[in-house]
């Protein structure tokens, strides 16, 4: 099951100029098998290109780019806690073509990693190590992996913390803060918000006075390089009960990159657990721990006293925005919440990095996002 409570929020001043906006579908049917992703063009080479909220940033292994320069570009290096996969290249401006419908294309000019070397490296520790895999605690060696299918776009926000892994994710590298042309021609000063819509259609970047109606939003705090970058936002806020007891206040991520859910509680908080053989037959480990199925998870945004949206499902009942499982992590750190993209089933999402809001719209509102 799951409910939706949408309080209406005003947008930001400034909205009314907006006009500027493109539909960018997804090629395949949006599913919690596979990262959703869209086609785009650098260099030429065509490319069905991942979409995931969960990091910022597009990274494409060397060998598919072959015309930069090994030599071209700054050092750069991208790390992701979840996969534990290091990847160290080179961060050089090229231009990306996202094909949109009926023929329209959408142009950003940014920073791309092209890769150089990878590793899965599950004892890479981001707040110390860099652009190199270390030996693992019984000195083992990383195995390294082939670059030359490696594509991979991060278009979400408030990921630049050290310990994200993630250094060079400021909103300069987000191809869709960054849209400078639709097809062809440039956007004229003032007329693109910058943000987007994500629904499990696709991407309806910049926003509109009516392709943002129905949303809920709820104001972001100014994130690390704010200073530098008036785009930059800290994640969403979030509150969330287990079994209706309990409050843990903290941050929120809406993560199209995986499929399961992320739960961390206030360290006098108990999350029911189970422990069960890992169902991963490539997984490094035997055994994995599990939120016990039957505990109902309720999250409130920004808070669960006043929230602009919140929802609820019980563990193991199967409902659409259910994620695949529910993996509970150490209270050594504040309170937070991977969704997993199956929330998307529920609800549309919006980043408007102008007004520094993030907001919910539920599935089978009138107002659509592919509708200006």
């Amino acid at each position: 099951m799951y409910n939706g409570l949408a309080t209406l929020r005003p947008m930001a001043n400034g909205l009314s100029r907006s006009t500027s906006s493109i539909f960018i579908p997804f090629i395949y049917k949006f599913s919690p098998k596979h990262v959703p992703q869209v086609m785009c063009s650098i260099e030429g080479v065509n490319i069905k290109m991942p979409v995931d909220t969960g990091s910022t940033g597009t990274l494409i292994g060397a060998p598919i780019l072959p015309n930069i320069s090994p030599t071209e570009g700054k050092p750069a290096h991208h790390f992701f806690t979840s996969s534990k996969i290091l990847y160290v290249g080179r961060l050089v401006k090229l231009p990306m073509d996202f094909v949109g419908e009926a023929g329209s294309y959408a142009t950003a000019n940014v920073p791309v990693l092209i890769v150089d070397r990878s590793w899965r490296c599950p004892w890479y520790n981001p707040s110390k190590d860099r652009f190199e895999c270390p030996p693992g605690p019984d000195g083992e060696q990383a195995e390294e992996r082939d670059t030359s299918e490696i594509t991979y776009m991060g278009v979400g926000f408030g990921r630049n913390g050290l310990k994200d892994g993630m250094p060079f994710a400021t909103p300069s590298i987000n191809p869709f803060l960054n849209i400078d042309a639709i097809d062809g021609e440039p956007i004229q000063n003032g007329t693109m918000r910058a943000g987007y819509i994500i629904s499990t259609e696709g991407i309806q970047i910049g926003l509109t006075p009516r392709n943002t109606k129905a949303f809920a939003f709820s104001s972001l705090d100014p994130g690390l390089n704010y200073g530098e970058d008036a785009r930059d936002w800290a994640m969403a806020k979030m509150c969330f009960s287990i079994n209706d007891e309990g409050r843990n206040d903290g941050t929120l991520l809406v993560d199209t990159g995986v499929a399961q859910m992320y739960i961390r509680a206030e360290r006098d908080v108990s999350i029911p657990t189970v422990v069960i053989p890992n169902p991963n037959p490539n997984g490094h480990t035997r055994m994995v721990k599990r939120v016990k199925p039957g505990t109902n998870i309720t999250v409130g945004f920004p808070s669960l006293d006043q929230p602009a949206t919140s929802y609820s499902f019980v563990v193991g009942e199967k409902s659409l925005i259910e994620p695949n499982y529910v993996f509970p992590q150490l209270p050594e750190h504040p309170p937070y919440i991977n969704t997993g993209r199956n929330l998307l089933f529920g609800y549309s999402i919006a980043f408007d990095a102008v007004g520094g809001r993030f907001g919910f719209r539920p599935v089978g509102n009138h107002g659509s996002s592919s509708v200006l």
